[in-house]
């Protein structure tokens, strides 16, 4: 099991338009059993409202080719980190020892880019692997999480209008990225003329979601929404799915102000982002983690940060350390005075990673019985790959008596082996006979051409008691 990292957990709560309770943890330790204070303290929403407001002009500037912009960042931030935290959370921040940040928030307080806050010597989203989490009260809490675990299921959707043929470059490189990892299973693509039914259809499907194309905003209604070839996706739509649909574990949002709240805070009718944008709607619907952009992201911008991201998450590095991965991308291209590497956030946990198992934690007790019996159900289809797949989750599970299922389709196996195996039938062979190894204490190779043979697989299932 992968070891926890050590994060600083921080719970900032609206109480009114001059005033935020702020709760900080005990860093590295769980949420719910290591409160050490909590304190009302001073704020002035129409402030701090102006300066975030600052912050997303400087995007914008840098947005349509500015340069030159990183000292009036930093100077913007700097007067954020000044008006909004207290000088009591401000040390704790100074003393912090983790790499890792989560904040709590309230949906009042998610247009404020707190990545961009500056404490003198740096950036908050570079010093810290930083996500966001959204506080509600329980009535408004109705999303049901997908507990993810290997094979996992990716959809990627671009162009839903035909008007973005630099989305198609992005899809291609990501579908190369992801077809890669040792974890995934099928991958969807949806491009072109694709309708609200056919993405709605497909999105309870899925473990993963990349999405590249247009997302609007409405300033008459408030609301944010995903355009496709028929109409929009809106945050209402998604809310109206929350409790009803099993959303992917993780959104990425590579749109047009995904975030939507930020820019909500161009307008004075509702300066500290009351109402939700896409990515936290996704988050209340169910999805664990999202990316989105803080504001309008180039084409080339989109892809340059897409396509280190997933290959350092394919590597097995926690999201967090994936978001920067995908920023260094973009400073790399474009340098630190542009601003671009900005656009991107995260919301969710930044320890999470994707490996086998990796969202079933100590809480979710629950999530791993109803695993468990959907894949004892799962051995007894009609469809070959479906009882490997499920013998091989079962594996994962702990369940070493699913070998003795996997041995009825070991000819199957077989086939995925052979030379003339499809790239889907080599990502389940490699797939399954990783549990299989790892049930048997072994760790094979990652690399498909040092796959075992029949041979090979037949002695690992011999390995295990009463296969």
């Amino acid at each position: 099991m992968r070891p926890t990292e050590q994060k600083v957990t921080l719970q900032v709560l609206w109480q009114s338009e001059d005033s935020i309770r702020v709760t900080p943890f005990k860093e590295g330790s769980v949420v719910e059993s290591t409160i050490k204070t909590s304190r009302t303290c001073h704020f002035h929403s129409g402030m701090v409202a102006e300066r975030a407001r600052d912050v997303l002009a400087l995007l914008a500037r840098a947005n349509a080719g500015e340069d030159d912009l990183l000292d009036e960042l930093t100077e913007a931030g700097r007067a954020i980190w000044v008006d909004l935290l207290p000088d009591f959370l401000k040390e704790k921040f100074a003393e912090a020892q983790g790499r890792n940040l989560v904040l709590h928030l309230d949906r009042q307080l998610l247009g404020i880019p707190w990545e961009l806050l500056h404490d003198g010597d740096d950036f908050l989203g570079r010093r810290f692997r930083m996500g966001r989490l959204v506080t509600v009260d329980d009535e408004h809490s109705r999303g049901l999480q997908r507990a993810m675990s290997s094979p996992l299921s990716v959809l990627i959707v671009a162009d839903t209008c035909g008007d973005l043929a630099s989305a198609h470059r992005e899809a291609a490189e990501v579908e190369e990225i992801v077809e890669s990892w040792p974890s995934v299973g099928p991958v969807t693509i949806l491009s072109g003329d694709v309708s609200v039914r056919t993405f709605r259809d497909e999105l309870s499907r899925h473990d993963v979601l990349h999405y590249a194309g247009h997302a609007d905003f409405d300033g008459r209604t408030g609301e944010a929404a995903l355009r496709f070839s028929d109409g929009a996706f809106s945050v209402r739509l998604l809310s109206q799915l929350a409790g009803r649909v099993d959303m992917p574990g993780l959104v990425f949002l590579n749109a047009c102000g995904s975030a939507e709240d930020a820019r909500r805070l161009v307008t004075r009718h509702d300066p500290m982002g009351r109402s939700g944008g896409l990515a936290s709607a996704f988050l209340l619907a169910g999805v664990r983690h999202v990316v989105a952009t803080l504001w309008e992201v180039r084409d080339e911008v989109a892809r340059l940060f897409a396509v280190p991201f997933y290959r350092a998450l394919g590597g097995g590095a926690p999201i967090g350390s994936a978001m920067q991965s995908g920023s260094e991308g973009v400073l790399g291209r474009f340098g630190s005075g542009r601003l671009l590497w900005a656009d991107h956030l995260l919301y969710g946990d930044p320890t999470w990673a994707v490996d086998a198992g990796s969202n079933l934690t100590f809480d979710d007790f629950d999530v791993l019985d109803g695993l468990e019996q959907k894949h004892r159900a799962e051995l007894l289809s009609d469809d070959g790959p479906t009882r490997l797949r499920a013998a091989a989750m079962l594996l994962r599970l702990g369940d070493r008596s699913a070998a003795v299922a996997m041995r009825r389709d070991i000819a199957l196996l077989e086939t995925w082996l052979l030379p003339a195996a499809t790239r889907q039938e080599g990502r389940q062979a490699r797939f399954v006979i990783h549990a299989l190894a790892a049930a048997a204490g072994l760790s094979p190779s990652d690399r498909p051409e040092e796959m075992p043979d029949i041979g090979a697989v037949r002695q690992l299932l011999d390995r295990l008691p009463g296969a």
